[in-house]
């Protein structure tokens, strides 16, 4: 009599596992031939889908010891990870003159739906203002127009909270992560940035395969 397997019995690793969607074309066309591009958009070509898939499969952190703060490490870096695949390929995007993408930090994602959940986490939202450096002008025009709902652009959201991740300032309590629901924002926020990527990344390699 077969015996019911676990759901860690039953799964079975693929290299293509939360890869973006173009990675096997991309892998076909690069054997293949494609256009002439630079060395530097090929090695970032080549190294974003790693970043992505990282980005995508990342559920949480192993750390036990931590106790219920650390459900706010993991929001802040499911969305550091997303960030940081766009920012591996967005440059290069644009150099490869994909339709609609412009220079890293001109590029908006809006979704107001979203949008609205963010502007309503006050102790974010005022933690994000707090943190904004005097001289960064781009940041706080952003920000100025999202909390006057002059715009939903997620996307300046996403490089907020990677700006504090990364600079070690971003914790539960100040990302206003306090449950199980808030965390799952935060992913929201990261695969809406991921499908934006995977949407791009699918682009470039039309482009490099010879479509227009």
């Amino acid at each position: 009599m077969a015996t019911k397997k676990t759901v860690t019995e039953q799964y079975v690793w693929n290299k293509y596992d939360n890869m973006p969607t173009a990675y096997k074309d991309y892998q076909k066309k690069l054997k293949e031939g494609t256009k002439r591009i630079s060395t530097d958009a090929k090695t970032r070509l080549s190294r974003f889908p790693y970043r992505y898939r990282l980005a995508k499969s990342f559920v949480g952190i192993d750390a036990k010891e931590v106790g219920n703060t650390l459900i706010g490490y993991e929001a802040g870096m499911k969305v550091f990870l997303a960030y940081t695949a766009y920012e591996e390929l967005i440059g290069t995007a644009y150099k490869l003159r994909v339709e609609n993408i412009k220079k890293k930090n001109e590029n908006k994602i809006q979704d107001k739906e979203l949008a609205d959940k963010f502007r309503k986490k006050d102790v974010l939202i005022t933690f994000i203002q707090l943190n904004i450096p005097h001289e960064n002008i781009y940041l706080k025009e952003k920000f100025e127009a999202f909390i006057k709902c002059e715009s939903n652009d997620v996307l300046f959201l996403a490089l907020a909270i990677r700006n504090l991740y990364a600079h070690g300032v971003f914790t539960a309590t100040k990302g206003g992560v306090k449950n199980l629901k808030d965390k799952v924002l935060y992913f929201e926020l990261a695969h809406t940035i991921l499908f934006f990527c995977d949407e791009c990344f699918s682009k470039c390699i039309d482009k490099i395969g010879g479509e227009k």
